[in-house]
């Protein structure tokens, strides 16, 4: 098809740069229910390998082995369309990474998995694994998946605008949650106190959030894509776009437990290369990424997909260096659930050089040449 002929170019273009190994992808793609770490089944049009080329600069001539990894992902969400892309165009095989991505669907459950050593690598928000480093279990902040909060507040035909919402009910999914720190974040930017001028309910999920705007048991609610244009679609309005607020927070991250670190770095390196090559792809080829986005997120919405796409864009860094300020959001958003978060030092808990070595060298500005 057109869009896998782009996506197969552009890595053959990206392969100049990276290590040159052409293996199987492993078996990845979203699983049918929301068990966690069950490995979900593999669509056929997916790539089973990605293009062989010539060793980078500061590699050596033969290609590493091939490394088995499991990798869990916490959301259905286009938070994750970097690791699904890595996965589906090819880029973790091409940098010798024989990849299993599996859907966990809570934060503290993927967390505790690569506790257990059953993982090495995850994407999640960035506040669990702070608190389990916390805890005694580093775990690392490499990268966002995006930068920013990909959230909007919508609400029904009752509230005109954010305006209307003193004295009304906010919903999120729950206190400590993403969604309670950008409902936070948006409340405080209308000069109003949270929970004081603006009650934060507790609903559940993205759907039981849209399910509580419809049945009256909150005034508003923070949705994220997909759920966005169900929304719409059931005659709820938009009054709030919160990626437009000037605060820095991951929503979704790169992690890496603190063995892999130290132990491993070469591993990492690979791994972080192939998620800026993911991003590239997702910059540069629409219809790979919206390819990726329709198998795991199982929908042939082009509604869906376009919007989802549209919405994440802006929000994944073509160079995604973590940053003290996003880290300090996230200490923020833990210690209202964990007070032994207030005061510690960020630098703790991410690590910038990974990303940092690909923007020095220059590889990453030549993937948008």
């Amino acid at each position: 098809m057109p869009h896998g002929s782009r996506a197969a170019r552009l890595l053959a273009a990206l392969g100049a740069l990276a290590l040159a190994l052409a293996c199987g992808s492993g078996a990845a793609g979203p699983a049918a229910t929301s068990r966690p770490a069950t490995a979900a089944p593999s669509a056929a049009a997916a790539p089973t390998s990605a293009p062989s080329a010539p060793a980078a600069s500061g590699a050596t001539a033969t290609s590493p082995p091939s490394v088995k990894l499991r990798v869990p992902y916490v959301a259905i969400s286009v938070s994750q369309l970097p690791a699904w892309v890595a996965q589906d165009a090819g880029t973790f095989a091409k940098n010798g990474l024989d990849v299993s991505l599996q859907y966990i669907p809570t934060g503290s459950t993927l967390i505790q998995t690569m506790v257990a050593g059953e993982a090495d690598f995850g994407i999640a928000g960035s506040e669990a694994p702070i608190g389990a480093s916390l805890g005694g279990s580093r775990i690392v902040i490499l990268a966002p998946t995006v930068d920013r909060l990909l959230f909007e507040v919508y609400a029904g035909p009752a509230v005109a605008d954010a305006a209307a919402m003193r004295g009304r009910r906010i919903g999120i999914t729950r206190v400590g949650s993403s969604t309670d720190f950008a409902a936070r974040q948006w409340i405080q930017s209308l000069g109003l106190r949270p929970g004081d001028d603006m009650a934060i309910v507790q609903l559940g999920g993205q759907q039981e959030i849209l399910a509580g705007l419809q049945s009256g048991a909150a005034d508003a609610g923070v949705l994220s894509p997909p759920t966005d244009v169900e929304a719409r679609r059931v005659g709820m309005h938009e009054i709030a776009d919160l990626s437009k607020l000037e605060v820095p927070f991951y929503q979704s991250s790169v992690l890496a437990t603190g063995r892999v670190i130290d132990e491993q770095p070469d591993v990492v390196r690979r791994f972080v290369r192939a998620i800026v090559e993911a991003n590239a792809i997702i910059h540069q080829d629409k219809a790979a990424a919206k390819q990726a986005l329709a198998r795991y997120s199982q929908s042939d919405d082009e509604e869906v997909l376009e919007s989802s796409y549209e919405t994440a864009l802006p929000a994944i860094p073509k160079v995604p260096l973590p940053t003290r300020a996003a880290v300090e959001s996230a200490i923020e958003l833990l210690s209202l659930t964990n007070p032994a978060a207030r005061g510690v030092d960020p630098d703790r808990f991410y690590d910038p050089r990974f990303v940092q070595e690909l923007q020095d060298s220059g590889f990453i500005d030549s993937l948008y040449r």
